[in-house]
Order: C-alpha cells, then sequence, then structure tokens
C-alpha cells in the first residue's frame, strides 16, 4: 500500500489561488451528503477538500473535475465554506501540472484560439441570425438592451431555435434591443469553472472592452452561465454592464403587459431550475411566472425543486466531460419530470437543453417528453 506524504505548502498554494476558506472546513460532511454525485457514484468531495487541507496529493486527484459547481454543497454548508473557490483552486493546481482530462484541454484550446469552447469560427456567432424568421437588428447604443447570446446555443444549431424564438418575442414586445457584434468572445464561465483564472481574465477583458466600446450599459442573456459571470465576476474586473437574464425581462414585460400570448397550449410542462439561474443567483419566481402565463398550459411541478433542484450536470466544464453513460444524473432528472406525467420539461439554460435531450434520446423517451426552453414555449402562444 502506498503512503500519501502530506506537503503543507500544498494547502497554502490553495489559499493563495483563492482558496481562503479551505481552513474553515470542519468535515462535517454535510457537502458530501448534498452533493448530486452521490446518486450515482462513489464520489467524496468532504475527503476531496480533507486532502487539500492536509497537502496530500489524493488517491483519485482527477475526481476533482467531476465537481458541476451546482453550489448545493456550498448552499448547504453550515460555516459558509465557498467549496466551489476551493475546487477551483486545486484544479488550477492540477492544470499547472498537466493533469487535466483530454476534454477540458479542448475547451480551453478552442477558447484560447478562437474565443469560444467549440473551436467554431469566431465570425459564425451570429449566423443563426440570418435564418431567423424575424429581424434581428444589429446593436447600436440607442437601444436599450444588448443580446448577448451563449456560445452553446450560438454555435449549436439545435439551439438556434432558443435564439430565434427570444428574437421574435422581443420583436413582438416592442422591446428595445440589438444583438451584440460577433466579435465578442465566450463569457468565460467554463474557463473559470476549470480554474484557467489567467484565460478567464484575458476573455472578460475583451468582453469588458467591447461592451464599453459599444456603450452597452444593459446585457440581455440567454444563459444562466453568462448572466453569472456579467452580473457577480466581470464587476471585479472594472465592468459596469448591468446583466439580466431574459426570463426577468419577460416577467417584467408581463407585468406591464407588453408580452401578448393569444394561443393557447395544450402542453403539460413541468420546469427545471437550471442551478446558476436558481442557487447562483436567486432566480426562481419569474421563469415560473412566465410558464404559468401561457394560455392553456398546466404546469406541474417536480419533487426536488427551487434550492433543491437537482444538476444537470452540464456546468463546472461538465458539459465538455466524458461521463460514464450510467453515472449521468441528467438521466435521473428527466426520470423525475417523466414522474410528474408532464410532456414537456421546459429549462432557462442552453446547457440544460443539451444535458436533457441527450438523456431523453438515451432513455427513448422522445416520445413521453421533449425538453423546450422556456422562449420556445412563448413564441409558441404569441
Amino acid at each position: 500500500m502506498s503512503v500519501l506524504t502530506p506537503m503543507p505548502e500544498i494547502a497554502d498554494v490553495i489559499v493563495e489561488y483563492g482558496g481562503e476558506d479551505i481552513t474553515l472546513c470542519f468535515q462535517c460532511g454535510t457537502c458530501t451528503g448534498v452533493c448530486p454525485w452521490t446518486m450515482v457514484r462513489d464520489f467524496n468531495i468532504r475527503k476531496l477538500l480533507r486532502e487539500g487541507m492536509l497537502g496530500l496529493e489524493g488517491e483519485q486527484p482527477e475526481d476533482i473535475w467531476l465537481c458541476v459547481t451546482c453550489g448545493n454543497c456550498a448552499a448547504n454548508c453550515p460555516r459558509g465554506v465557498s467549496i466551489i473557490d476551493l475546487v477551483r483552486s486545486m484544479r488550477a493546481i492540477m492544470a499547472e501540472t498537466g493533469s487535466m482530462p483530454k476534454s477540458i484541454r479542448g475547451m480551453l484550446g478552442g477558447q484560447r484560439d478562437k474565443g469560444n469552447p467549440f473551436l467554431s469560427e469566431p465570425e459564425d456567432r451570429n449566423k443563426w441570425a440570418l435564418d431567423a424568421k424575424t429581424e434581428v437588428p444589429a446593436y447600436d447604443k440607442e437601444a436599450d438592451w444588448m443580446l448577448y447570446t451563449c456560445c452553446a446555443a450560438s454555435f449549436d444549431p439545435a439551439n438556434h431555435g432558443i435564439l430565434s424564438s427570444l428574437a421574435e418575442i422581443l420583436n413582438s414586445a416592442g422591446v428595445s434591443y440589438g444583438l451584440a457584434p460577433a466579435d465578442v468572445v465566450c463569457c468565460g464561465d467554463s474557463v473559470r469553472e476549470a480554474g484557467d483564472s489567467a484565460l478567464y481574465q484575458s476573455l472578460a477583458a475583451k468582453n469588458i472592452e467591447r461592451f464599453d466600446s459599444l456603450e452597452a450599459t444593459r446585457v440581455l442573456t440567454t444563459s444562466p452561465h453568462c448572466h453569472n459571470a456579467f452580473a457577480n465576476d466581470y464587476p471585479e474586473f472594472g465592468s459596469s454592464s448591468e446583466s439580466s437574464h431574459y426570463t426577468q425581462l419577460f416577467a417584467d414585460l408581463l407585468r406591464d403587459e407588453k408580452l401578448k400570448m393569444t394561443k393557447t397550449s395544450a402542453r403539460t410542462v413541468t420546469y427545471h431550475d437550471p442551478c446558476y439561474l436558481g442557487r447562483h443567483n436567486g432566480i426562481y419566481d419569474e421563469p415560473r411566472q412566465v410558464i404559468s402565463a401561457i394560455p392553456g398550459v398546466k404546469f406541474v411541478e417536480m419533487k426536488r425543486i427551487r434550492e433543491n433542484s437537482v444538476c444537470c450536470g452540464g456546468g463546472g466544464g461538465g458539459m465538455f466531460m466524458e461521463i460514464d453513460k450510467d453515472q449521468r444524473f441528467a438521466d435521473l432528472r428527466v426520470a423525475e419530470a417523466l414522474e410528474t406525467g408532464a410532456d414537456t420539461l421546459a429549462t432557462a439554460c442552453p446547457y440544460c437543453k443539451v444535458m436533457f435531450r441527450d438523456s431523453i434520446a438515451r432513455m427513448n423517451a422522445q416520445d413521453r417528453i421533449e425538453v423546450l426552453d422556456i422562449a420556445e414555449l412563448v413564441k409558441e402562444v404569441l
């Protein structure tokens, strides 16, 4: 049996990389108890933190890359330990030694070379707008909102329906907006969660400079991950732009009677709370207000919702990881949605839609349930 030798300096490096809370953890195990990974495999985040505290390399260091940064551990920690910050710090140390999954390495390479995680050509970011069935204006400083579209929607044709639906709704409601130019880059959320702070800051600096040059004071996002970056991280780097997720704007339009839904839907809908919209930013009510306002929709809730929602598995770089087919907790979430009797699983995050779309296909449940973004649901009844 190999003997692990403590290296206390590792704990100091974790602190240096932003994991100051490592000394606060008193190993109660609450984090492990609420981690979604425990539903599908043996995974112990408490043990990983303890190894970091002691300066141990650990027997399975690759486990640190499994964390999807859903935030459930931090939300339930009795001492308020910022566990995600610790994970990022430990990932940063491992990345410097080259200990990184190939898929994550490829994602970071795409960000460095092309400004997006998919290695797509930057000029293709707004090609979806050319095929939209409605006019999508370019942003100028006279507009109230600059629409920033997530890479997972911009570069994935299967998600273009989210963007075209959103544009049609904004036009129908008379919203003053314009599409961000194609030379903006990824928000950098997946880069930050992977622990590459230098690359993240580079992406953030490029976007902030571009936002400022466009005089974009309010940014409308399609992804909770983009919203979280712009609202909570970018101000640290000098950004003064206000960010809102589109469901927040939809709720305001409903209140002001500007969003008119005149058709009737026969769908039975259940809603999945994206982690970065819910736990990370406290946006729970607005998506439900929008769904409930759709004429004819029967809205049913799953057992675990709001703060207790189960992650789709796409955050923290999870969308780019290769996960065993029997360890995907998106499958468990789809099963929960099916238990409600809903024929439609709604969400408000491109990552979630990708993960659930794959799970539905893998479970051969296409004839029982469909995953749609809220914007797609609203567009049906305009």
